[in-house]
């Protein structure tokens, strides 16, 4: 699955594994984080992510500022924000499957 970060630093962090300035979100959650990205790009489909109950993936309906897109868990305490979109504009007219990856969230809060 083709995998799209809106959000800069996201990018910069699962393509580098460091964080830029103060350090957030430690170690083991950037490790965690690069894996689930790792997975996401593996699935052909997100229904293909559905398999992998760890991810705990979920539609987010409640918080507004999230309707319409799903979240996966990268740990006990932080999510990750996707959206999944459906393209027609590929090569071969087969419809292609896009994830924005929008935020990295404590879930707690």
């Amino acid at each position: 699955m083709e995998v799209v970060f809106i959000n800069k630093s996201l990018k910069d962090l699962f393509l580098t594994g460091k964080e830029k300035g103060k350090p957030i979100y430690g170690k083991d959650l950037v490790k965690s984080y690069i894996k689930k990205v790792t997975i996401i790009m593996g699935c052909a489909h997100s229904r293909d992510l559905v398999n992998f109950k760890s991810l705990h993936l979920e539609a987010l309906v409640k918080e507004k500022k999230y309707k319409g897109m799903h979240s996966i868990r990268v740990n006990d305490q932080y999510r990750l924000i996707l959206r999944f979109i459906k393209s027609s504009e590929s090569i071969d007219k087969d419809i292609v499957e896009i994830t924005e990856i929008h935020d990295l969230t404590d879930y707690h809060q």
